[in-house]
This record gives C-alpha cells, sequence and structure tokens, in this order.
C-alpha cells in the first residue's frame, strides 16, 4: 500500500507543521506497518529525518508546482491523506483541487484531523484591491441599500463551502481536530454523521532529554539557573500583532519583576526569529529577554516548551506542545482554533493580533505565574479528554486503510 501524506506546507520551516507531521508519520505507521510512506514536502531533507520518500510540494503558492506532476504523483498511491493543519479555512480552495486531481488519479482519500476556522482566509474571500474599491462605491452610491461587498464576499465563501462539500462527501474517513472544526464542516453541507472529531496529531509529540543538542552553552546556563519565571514567547510573523508599542509596553510591564525572564521560542525558526529579536531594542531589560536561536526540531522544542512556566503564543502549536507537559498557556488569537484549543482548559484568548487586550494579557500571566498547580489538575483532564479522542480516531483510522486494498 502506497500513502502520499500532504495537505500542509511541510518543509517550509514551520516548527509546528512539522510536528504534525511527525506524529502523523507515528500514528500511520502504527496503523500500517507495511505501507510505503511518500511525503509532500518542500524540504528533501525529510527523506533522511524521518525514513519516508519524499516528492515535491504540492498545493502550495509559496512554491512553483506543476498540475501534471501532483497528477501523476497521486497516480502512483493508492492513498491522498491529508495530514491535519487548518487547511479547509486557510486555503479551501487549494485543498478542493487537491482532494479533486486525487479523486481523478484513483486515490481513496483521507482528511485526517484537519481544523477548519469559523471564518474562510480574510486575505482569500475579503474583496482586496480594486474590486473592494469598486464594490464599496456602489456601496456608497447607494446609501448602504445594495450591500454589494458582502454580497460578492459572501458569494465567494458559499462558493468555498459547496467545493469543500462535494469533494468531503465521499473520503473514506474524514477526521477534524476539534468540535468547532466539526461543526463548519457540517455548515458546509456534509452530513455530521460523516464527520469524527480527533485531536490534533502533535499532542504526541516527543519530547528531547535535557538538554536539546541545539541549544547553546550560554541558554543553557540561563535556562538552568534557580529562581526565575520564565515566560516562553511566540509571536507569528505570519500575521503579526498590530499594535506593537503596546506589545513592547506589556512585556516591559511583565519585566518590572526581577525574577521575571521572557524567552523567545520562535516556532518559524527564521521570520519568527526575526520579529522577536526586532523587539530587543525597546525592552528595558534586555539581559531578561532572549530568543532561543537554531532551535528547528519539534521535540526540542517541546522540551524548551516544559521549562516555562507559561507561555504565551499566537502559534497554535506552541500550546499544543506546552500543553504535552500541562505548562499554563495564553493565547492570543488567529482566528478561531486557538480560541478552540484553550476552551476545554477554561481558557480564552486575551484578544486577537488585530485587538490584543494587553492589560489582560499581563493580568493572565500574572494569575497564572501564581497558579500552575491548580492550571496542572484541569491540564490533566483536559489532555486525557483529548488523547481518547485521539485514540478513537487512530482506532478508526486502522481499520479504514484495511479495508483499503492497493490497486492492481
Amino acid at each position: 500500500m502506497n500513502i502520499l501524506l500532504g495537505g500542509v506546507p511541510f518543509g517550509r520551516n514551520n516548527i509546528g507543521d512539522e510536528a504534525i507531521l511527525a506524529c502523523v508519520l507515528r500514528i500511520v505507521r502504527a496503523a500500517a506497518p507495511k505501507a510505503r510512506i511518500t511525503v509532500s514536502t518542500d524540504d528533501p531533507a525529510t527523506a533522511e529525518r524521518l525514513g519516508v520518500d519524499v516528492c515535491p510540494l504540492f498545493g502550495f503558492d509559496v512554491v512553483p508546482y506543476g498540475a501534471a506532476e501532483m497528477r501523476a504523483v497521486l497516480a502512483a498511491h493508492d492513498i491522498y491523506l491529508w495530514s491535519g493543519a487548518t487547511g479547509l479555512s486557510d486555503y479551501p480552495d487549494r485543498a478542493c483541487e487537491i482532494l479533486a486531481a486525487a479523486r481523478s488519479a484513483g486515490c481513496a482519500r483521507i482528511v485526517w484531523n484537519v481544523g477548519m476556522n469559523n471564518e474562510l482566509n480574510p486575505a482569500k474571500y475579503r474583496l482586496q484591491g480594486r474590486r473592494l474599491a469598486v464594490t464599496r462605491a456602489v456601496d456608497r452610491l447607494s446609501g448602504g441599500l445594495v450591500g454589494w461587498q458582502k454580497k460578492q464576499e459572501a458569494a465567494l465563501e458559499a462558493k468555498a463551502r459547496e467545493g469543500l462539500r462535494r469533494e468531503l462527501l465521499d473520503c473514506a474517513l474524514l477526521v477534524t481536530r476539534d468540535p468547532e472544526s466539526a461543526r463548519e464542516v457540517a455548515a458546509c453541507g456534509v452530513p455530521t454523521e460523516r464527520v469524527i472529531v480527533g485531536a490534533d496529531s502533535a499532542l504526541i509529540e516527543e519530547t528531547t532529554a535535557w538538554p536539546p543538542a541545539a541549544l547553546s552553552p550560554g541558554d543553557r546556563e540561563r535556562l538552568e539557573a534557580p529562581g526565575r519565571k520564565r515566560i516562553g514567547l511566540c509571536i507569528s510573523a505570519q500575521r503579526e500583532i498590530t499594535r506593537r508599542s503596546e506589545l513592547i509596553g506589556a512585556l516591559n510591564t511583565l519585566l518590572e519583576d526581577p525574577a521575571v525572564e521572557i524567552v523567545g521560542l520562535p516556532m518559524n525558526p527564521l521570520t519568527d526569529l526575526a520579529l522577536l529579536e526586532s523587539l530587543l531594542p525597546e525592552i528595558r531589560r534586555p539581559e531578561a529577554f532572549y530568543p532561543l536561536r537554531g532551535i528547528t526540531e519539534t521535540a526540542d522544542m517541546t522540551a524548551l516548551a516544559a521549562r516555562m512556566d507559561v507561555l504565551i503564543s499566537s502559534r497554535l502549536h506552541l500550546l499544543i506542545l506546552g500543553s504535552i507537559h500541562h505548562v499554563p498557556l495564553i493565547g492570543i488569537s488567529r482566528g478561531s482554533k486557538v480560541d478552540n484549543f484553550l476552551a476545554p482548559f477554561g481558557l480564552k484568548a486575551v484578544g486577537s493580533v488585530e485587538s490584543c487586550d494587553f492589560a489582560a494579557l499581563v493580568r493572565e500571566t500574572r494569575r497564572l505565574l501564581e497558579n500552575r498547580a491548580a492550571f496542572g489538575e484541569t491540564s490533566r483532564q483536559v489532555r486525557a479528554d483529548l488523547l481518547a479522542r485521539l485514540e478513537t480516531a487512530r482506532t478508526k483510522l486502522a481499520s479504514t486503510l484495511q479495508s483499503l486494498h492497493p490497486r492492481p
């Protein structure tokens, strides 16, 4: 049986995506130990690192790819397994393109623990540029009676949702990573009984033994120093926090406590690192603010997250990795995926990247620094529930793979 893993921009310097990949591989290998697995990735080194075959990254504008080559690769596989992330809302047009190509190539299709925000990607499904200017002009001239902008955007979204319904209906297995995503899929017209609620595959990520080899001696010394309150911080460069000066003000307020340190944990070791380092000139205690360099392995990041007293992140997967070790979590939302993950913990994001409540961020950080034990009790129960959902989905995946015989 030949299985192609894709649907996520693997190999693009996103530690969260690579955590998904490592864990999905573990799950698929346990379910189908004799399967030959290929990963669609932009990093050829994935082949040796994870012991898989690789093919070019298909389905994303960040790298050029040929539709004919994509179809040829799909035709050489029995199963196309979309491996997670939030692509159902981030890039539904590409999702439909790949799923349709897989169907045409005769591949069985499995959607595995994929998320869906409560709105489609604004960059794709909200009018931009000239089209936005024209529709706004029409609305102004009509005194708002026409509502042309809303109608145009609603038509774009309806078309995307209909495409998802069409492609998801006959997948061999459809698993979402949370109940909120399942409801969004159902809202596209997919019957609820066709959707299984699982959990993010990265919840079973491994943890490197301390200290990670990639950690510099100086950073190791700082992270092992006693008597510190360490706040792990990741701000996504993909969608930056808009009120930068207020963010810096909040960080400086937290650093008024001489025991507090802020450790930058860049989930993209290139772009997120550059953003975190750009904050340093405005930090009043720069010796207590240190972004970590050279961390690229997911198990290393999990080990580092485990040493934090609180995590603040607009990257979902840093929160997921921290939850493995019951580290208190503070989310800044980019779409509903962060809110969906925090909800079972009884938490809410402290706003979004566009409208973060920085006073709430400071209050919540201080509260969690003083109440880690209480958070841990809640976190252990939440993790048990999430792992139970994931195990149910894994059992269904194993039976589905067993029922799909390779093509002659």
